[in-house]
């Protein structure tokens, strides 16, 4: 198993990777088309983080967040097992995504580094590289 470490660069290089590609197709198509692709994008990518998220208390997935423009630094005191109410709210704020926004999807609960690296027989894989990898593939 790797470290947390290599887990998290390979993350982070995975992501890289994506948010390169997403650029040179931005500077392909129209403002609008661009508009309602990174919709998409952010809802599945969402959509699948929280389904990968390993669940005990709900808490991790409840931590989800997605903001346009800037990140979240904070870690939220609330627990969606389901993870329906978070996927409610991320869709909210994807609903107001713009052609040249950026969209963050952040989790900052402490061990969410752990859950990556695969510390949890429900995700022993992690979640945020293997969604990633997913969604480089449904996209062109």
């Amino acid at each position: 198993m790797m470290d947390v470490e290599a887990s998290v660069a390979q993350a982070k290089a995975a992501v890289s990777r994506f948010n390169a590609e997403l650029r040179n197709f931005a500077k392909q198509v129209a403002p609008q088309e661009l508009r309602d692709v990174k919709r998409k994008i952010g809802m599945k990518a969402l959509y699948r983080l929280i389904l990968k998220t390993p669940v005990d208390t709900g808490r991790a997935r409840a931590n989800w967040q997605v903001t346009l423009n800037v990140d979240s630094n904070m870690s939220l005191e609330r627990t969606d097992k389901s993870g329906g109410p978070t996927l409610v709210a991320g869709e909210a704020t994807l609903s107001n995504v713009k052609a040249h926004d950026v969209i963050y999807i952040t989790n900052n609960v402490a061990y969410i580094e752990v859950l990556e690296n695969g510390h949890s027989k429900q995700a022993p894989a992690g979640m945020l590289a293997v969604t990633v990898e997913e969604l480089r593939g449904l996209f062109p």
